[in-house]
């Protein structure tokens, strides 16, 4: 049987600690970068989705061609969870009828090859 697994990446521009910390440079790329490429590495993965406040993750998540979801401010605030962030990720991919999700976080960047 052969599944739909999405991926879904959760990325807020609006870091405080380390202000647009998903795409700094780090070892020579972006840090979403290395999230995006391990999930396009994966055999098991059919779709990657990137949500995001910021127009410039969202551009760089674009430039390797996954799907993008401009999340609202009110999921993206200092006081909004990730949880939330989830939320309306999945609900807007289930409102294109999509299936099976796979949740990973853009500073998780040191992972195995086999997700």
């Amino acid at each position: 049987m052969i599944q739909n697994i999405h991926a879904i990446i959760i990325a807020r521009g609006g870091s405080k600690g380390i202000p647009n910390k998903n795409i700094i440079q780090f070892c020579g790329q972006p840090l979403i970068v290395w999230t995006i490429k391990q999930c396009l590495k994966s055999e098991h993965i059919n779709e990657i989705w990137v949500s995001s406040d910021s127009d410039k993750i969202l551009d760089v998540a674009k430039s390797f061609n996954v799907n993008t979801i401009k999340r609202p401010k009110e999921y993206a605030s200092d006081k909004s969870s990730s949880e939330d962030a989830w939320l309306h990720a999945i609900d807007y991919i289930e409102n294109l009828n999509q299936k099976n999700r796979s949740c990973r976080c853009p500073s998780s960047h040191i992972a195995t090859e086999r997700i």
